[in-house]
């Protein structure tokens, strides 16, 4: 927050005038203060963790008489090498030297906001490169707040580094004031303004309007980015994003990824903007998008939406959750090559069947060698689905075959299916078993929001001879029941 002088500049000028008046007349008007009076301020509005590191460079002195211990006119003098810069760098309206040297010339007092943010930021960026040379004072922030004790007279430049946000440099004023003839040095506060960029992630709706997939499945993802805001004359103003893929996810490529203005997905940003690749991505990211800085330093988007695809592959069956994490890089100090980098997960989902083949007590039915075996066709709404896969384990793919069979010791397990209804049905038994008549349903439910749990295990067998034996189960992603047989002995046949 920047101190009013104006006013301050008013009231002190008339101040030293009434001194005068009264050493003229040999009459003590003011309690006296020292040149070397200290004092404290604080900084808040930081971040609280990673707590950044504040910076307080002194670029106004407050003059006191020694002798007298009164003020002495100018009362506000510049730092010589802030000075300096201003009189080489359109700001010499700042300093008043008819007043005294480098004195504070109301210019600065009347500037208004826009073009004090602007001078701020070009002091800012003059010290961090060398050309205005300041030794500041610095502390690390605690509880978001940097404390700044036993600091000497005057107006200082505020920084700060190191956090989540983007901050502004901002000043604080530590001067005494004057109140029915005693002169007070009082705790001064500013808060610290900064923005601090995000990213967010979401599966469209053109994943059937859920987050649960099945093998082969397009999923389209949207991911909502703040822009990172620099100051003027930032020296470093990277704005990065990038995203990795679980290994059940296998990325479309870069011409999926497409760059919005708005929400709906209407107005694209022109490609020239920024740089994709999906080729020497470091920290095994599956692509980056690097945005130029002339865009990122000019543009009046505060917030873009980048659009991607992604296939769900058969590895998503070896695991719960297909993870995709998308990432924001960007410097958290805008005159330091140092970045921060801040991320969000979104996950989708896969599901599967476990069944096994159990005669009438209960007890599995195992193939020797030769034996046939039972085998299997699953359904959904649109047809008969394609399975690969061997020893009694099978993937979703579209392009494999229809027929699932068991494993030797009787079981089965079907892997990358969707949320949904299906049909189970048995074109051939185990040797020495009957071929039994019906279809079993399997409907898998997982409530929204989905977390990749199935809430309904709801396994029925419907008209015929085919039987379930016991309850059907579901743990985390997997229906599981058991399918019963009848032999051949059992149902008369010899």
């Amino acid at each position: 927050m920047k101190m009013k002088k104006k006013s301050m500049f008013s009231k002190m000028l008339a101040v030293c005038l009434a001194l005068v008046f009264a050493l003229s007349m040999s009459v003590t008007a003011f309690a006296a203060i020292t040149p070397d009076e200290t004092g404290s301020f604080t900084v808040t509005g930081l971040d609280t963790d990673p707590a950044p590191s504040v910076s307080a460079y002194q670029i106004i002195t407050v003059n006191v008489d020694a002798t007298s211990g009164q003020p002495s006119y100018p009362m506000y003098t510049w730092n010589a090498e802030v000075a300096t810069w201003m009189k080489a760098n359109s700001y010499a309206s700042y300093v008043n030297d008819n007043l005294g040297t480098n004195a504070v010339a109301d210019a600065f007092d009347n500037a208004d906001a826009g073009t004090m943010t602007t001078f701020l930021e070009k002091l800012t960026a003059a010290i961090k490169a060398g050309t205005v040379q300041l030794t500041p004072t610095t502390v690390t922030a605690a509880d978001g707040t940097a404390s700044f004790t036993d600091m000497a007279m005057g107006e200082y430049l505020i920084t700060a580094n190191g956090g989540v946000k983007i901050y502004k440099p901002t000043t604080v004023a530590l001067v005494p004031e004057e109140t029915d003839g005693e002169w007070n040095l009082a705790d001064a506060t500013v808060a610290m303004k900064g923005a601090a960029p995000s990213i967010g992630k979401e599966a469209t709706e053109e994943v059937d309007g859920d987050k649960t997939v099945a093998i082969g499945d397009t999923v389209k993802y949207k991911l909502t980015v703040t822009v990172p805001s620099y100051p003027e004359d930032a020296t470093h103003t990277s704005f990065i994003v990038s995203d990795k893929l679980s290994a059940g996810l296998t990325f479309d490529g870069v011409s999926t990824i497409k760059v919005y203005s708005d929400e709906n997905l209407q107005n694209e940003v022109a490609a020239a903007n920024y740089t994709a690749t999906d080729t020497g991505v470091v920290e095994n990211r599956t692509f980056q998008i690097s945005f130029e800085d002339d865009f990122t330093t000019t543009t009046t988007f505060t917030t873009l939406y980048i659009t991607y695809t992604a296939t769900v592959n058969e590895h998503a069956v070896e695991t719960d959750a297909l993870e995709n994490e998308a990432f924001l890089t960007y410097n958290n100090d805008p005159y330091s090559d140092n970045t921060y980098e801040t991320e969000t997960q979104e996950e989708v989902y896969t599901y599967g069947i476990d069944l096994k083949k159990v005669d009438k007590d209960g007890t599995a039915i195992t193939s020797g060698a030769g034996d046939k075996k039972a085998q299997f066709t699953l359904s959904d709404g649109t047809g008969v689905l394609m399975f690969t896969g061997t020893n009694g384990v099978y993937k979703y793919d579209e392009n494999g075959t229809s027929t699932l069979e068991v494993a030797a010791d009787g079981t089965l397990r079907v892997q990358g299916l969707d949320e949904g209804t299906y049909t189970l049905k048995e074109i051939q038994a185990p040797e020495g078993y009957v071929l039994p008549t019906g279809e079993i349903t399997i409907v898998i439910t997982d409530a929204a929001p989905e977390d990749g749990t199935i809430d309904t295990a709801n396994v029925t067998a419907g008209q015929g001879t085919v039987a379930i034996n016991g309850a059907a189960t579901a743990s985390v992603n997997v229906v599981s029941f058991n399918v019963e047989n009848t032999s051949s002995d059992d149902a008369g046949f010899t």
